[in-house]
């Protein structure tokens, strides 16, 4: 059965994690990433050669990729550590992809963890969980999600999840490849969960799509959707959502700052909370 769009999307983002592993000072131990892989993304990561000319071939082809992909990956596992330590009780992943921090986080094993995907993408990780751990996470349950037609609420309730539980919401390098309606739907979810409540979510400002330089950038990794941080920030508000944070490729650079590793400008994470 050939792969999907957006499983190849998850794959690539968990290749790159799995990659990180290998890395003299990495900015994050997953030592569940490289397990999740296989055929040739799994040879490649696993061979120092392949790695090396690897990530040569990649940041000639995309520059600055793969800084923001583990960039973004320590920032918002720090963000998930303070939602947690502020008393979140239910993690709710959208656009779960490879994601796996409810497996390799310790915080996040004592929460109920809900992941949310088209039914493709999570066939995939299911099927790569089985044969990377001994059995499965009894606090991770799983619901299909197509976010441009399923409000995010009505899914999570048909579930079974708790409506007034304190919630961390995370949706990572999802909504800049869906129509503006998905942001619409998940900043709504948002908006009507318990006080306590956090949102974690990555987009690409409206200057950088825009920018005639990126082109290339844009044609690749099928972008579709955009918006400036002021008016990003506007639309939280407007939602009653309090943006605590604002990341970028700046504070990607200062993570990396050791390591002469280029980050790409396309990406922002946005920390917002009721």
């Amino acid at each position: 059965m050939a792969i999907s769009r957006e499983a190849r999307t998850a794959v690539g983002a968990g290749m790159m994690r799995a990659l990180e592993g290998h890395a003299r000072r990495p900015l994050f131990t997953d030592p569940l990433a490289e397990r999740l892989l296989s055929g040739l993304p799994a040879l490649i990561v696993g061979n120092r050669v392949l790695r090396w000319a690897f990530l040569r071939v990649l940041e000639r082809a995309g520059p600055g990729f793969y800084g923001a992909v583990v960039g973004r990956t320590r920032m918002i596992d720090d963000a998930c550590r303070d939602a947690l330590a502020a008393g979140v009780r239910q993690v709710v992943l959208v656009g779960a992809g490879m994601d796996t921090r409810p497996y390799r986080m310790p915080e996040m094993a004592r929460t109920r963890v809900w992941e949310l995907d088209l039914p493709v993408v999570q066939a995939e990780k299911r099927l790569a969980l089985t044969r990377a751990l001994a059995e499965p996470a009894g606090h991770v349950r799983y619901a299909p999600l197509d976010l441009i037609t399923q409000p995010v609420d009505d899914v999570l309730a048909e579930a079974g999840a708790d409506p007034a539980a304190p919630t961390l919401v995370l949706c990572e390098a999802v909504l800049m490849y869906l129509p503006d309606e998905a942001t619409d739907n998940l900043i709504g979810y948002a908006a009507r969960l318990t006080p306590g409540s956090r949102l974690v979510m990555t987009y690409v400002p409206r200057s950088v799509h825009d920018d005639p330089r990126f082109a290339g950038w844009r044609r690749r990794l099928g972008l579709r959707a955009s918006i400036d941080p002021p008016e990003l920030a506007r639309r939280l508000a407007g939602c009653g959502l309090i943006v605590h944070a604002d990341l970028g490729a700046d504070e990607h650079r200062e993570l990396l700052r050791d390591r002469r590793i280029d980050v790409f400008p396309g990406e922002r994470i946005v920390i917002a909370g009721r």
